[in-house]
């Protein structure tokens, strides 16, 4: 039997959400969404531990906190440019969400949010939708029209011939495939080692109530590779955090730059 958002079900020390039915939707219990509402919580502690700490005493929280967001504030300049302290807060929050999701999974009888796709999903959806405002407060609703539907410069006969009708197709079909990208990339990712760190478990167990001494001495090894993805996982988790804002960062560049703009940061 399988959850939502393609996870196994598993022992998990929340207890589902029920979420009521919508036109369209059934009714359904979400461990994601148990563990997302914790994920919130937990990042909103920190802050107001940091928060705390800031008049009284800095320590290492508000340390690696600091660190964290100058890290990613200096992507979003490098990225952005000049508009990038506009979009900070949601820069910020992206990362820090996805960052604290998916470790929470390598936690026994934690679940990363970031393992369902329904998670990944929401989040790229709203990404396309920033991504498009961004556009729009740019260059004008009149002006983003054209932005989407004039061709880069080209000669005469391609452009009226082929890229006056093939370029506003192009356009539309990248900014559909962007959100299932983005989807597919972190979920592939944490639901891989969210599976693993599953498998290794029940291995683990199964060895250890064998009746053979040699077989339960065998359960050293499943542990021992556990303990290996989790590291790798850490590491992993770090990553496609760090990827899905850079991701995010750079459909927000391309909305707001012109043809112009564009072709020069394709040449750098």
């Amino acid at each position: 039997m399988s959850a939502e958002g393609g996870l196994p079900e598993s022992p998990f020390v929340l207890p589902p959400l029920h979420l009521p039915a919508v036109p369209g939707a059934a009714a359904v219990d979400s461990y994601a969404a148990s563990f997302w509402l914790l994920t919130m919580a937990i990042i909103v502690g920190v802050a107001l531990v940091v928060r705390i700490t800031v008049a009284v005493s800095p320590g290492r929280v508000q340390n690696l906190v600091e660190w964290l967001v100058e890290t990613v504030e200096g992507m979003a300049v490098n990225v952005v440019g000049e508009a990038a302290q506009r979009f900070m807060p949601f820069f910020a929050a992206l990362f820090f969400f996805i960052l604290v999701s998916n470790l929470m999974g390598l936690v026994p009888g934690f679940m990363s949010p970031t393992a369902s796709y329904h998670t990944n999903f929401a989040m790229a959806i709203l990404v396309a939708l920033v991504s498009q405002y961004a556009g729009i407060r740019t260059h004008g609703l009149i002006g983003y029209l054209r932005h989407i539907g004039e061709p880069p410069p080209c000669p005469f006969l391609i452009r009226w011939l082929l890229m006056s009708w093939m370029w506003p197709l192009l356009h539309v079909l990248e900014q559909l495939i962007r959100p299932i990208s983005l989807t597919m990339r972190l979920f592939g990712n944490i639901y891989a080692k969210e599976i693993i760190l599953l498998i290794l478990a029940l291995v683990t167990m199964v060895f250890l109530r064998g009746d053979a001494g040699f077989v339960r001495w065998l359960s050293v090894v499943p542990f021992a590779l556990r303990v290996f993805i989790i590291l790798l996982g850490t590491l992993v988790s770090i990553v496609q955090a760090t990827v899905f804002t850079m991701l995010t960062m750079v459909f927000i560049a391309l909305s707001m730059e012109g043809h112009e703009e564009g072709e020069e940061h394709s040449g750098a």
